[in-house]
């Protein structure tokens, strides 16, 4: 019988949303997760990767809060880079909502597929294990001459793919849908949040014209 040991490695978490609906289908918890060693080129997570802004969760603890969120249909997993967590705690964190629950899991990464599926070509033996416990795993590093407005995706070359039946009967419609939605939230400190994904251009545009507002921006 499988049991699962409970970690005390902590997971690295830049972000949380407890409800979005622009970074997946239906409403999503939203955990970005802190740092990227890939370095994208126009990446517009890049500030946030940098930022010493960030907390150290346990998987159980992260697993708790995503659980204390009533009605969402999943939760998607960004960055940063999330594959690039502790690979046995973020195991550990998406083992356990799933366990406990019935909500679908997408991820982000700049990987590609076929990488994290061969154990040790990422860096990280055991890094293929997470994949069973992914729904849709969205692959590749942005590229900013291939962004042509694509629904969930950054640019064109990232790829869906389905590894679970949660979704595949939608791929068709997944992959051609051109439609990108963006969250705008202000805080009582003048600091605007964005959730989605925007082009590298909006947000150069919308920062400079909000910052001779004084209004902060942070890309979520």
């Amino acid at each position: 019988m499988f049991r699962l040991r409970l970690s005390k490695t902590m997971l690295k978490v830049a972000r949380k949303k407890a409800i979005s609906k622009v970074l997946g289908p239906g409403e999503r918890s939203v955990i970005w997760f802190h740092g990227c060693s890939r370095c994208c080129r126009n990446c517009i997570a890049d500030t946030m990767n940098k930022s010493v802004d960030y907390e150290q969760v346990l998987p159980a603890e992260l697993a708790d809060w995503v659980m204390s969120i009533t009605g969402i249909e999943g939760i998607t997993l960004s960055g940063g880079e999330p594959l690039q967590q502790p690979v046995g705690e973020l195991t550990e964190f998406l083992t356990l909502v799933k366990r406990s629950t019935g909500i679908s899991v997408l991820c982000y990464t700049g990987y590609l597929y076929e990488d994290i599926s061969a154990s040790g070509k990422c860096g990280a033996a055991q890094l293929h294990l997470v994949l069973p416990l992914i729904d849709v795993l969205i692959d590749g590093e942005y590229r900013q001459e291939e962004d042509y407005g694509h629904r969930w995706r950054g640019s064109v070359n990232q790829r869906f793919h389905f590894l679970t039946e949660r979704y595949r009967s939608q791929q068709d419609d997944w992959n051609a849908a051109t439609e990108r939605q963006i969250e705008l939230e202000l805080d009582m400190n003048g600091k605007l949040q964005i959730t989605g994904v925007p082009s590298k251009d909006f947000i150069n545009k919308l920062t400079t014209a909000l910052y001779q507002r004084d209004v902060n921006v942070d890309f979520l």
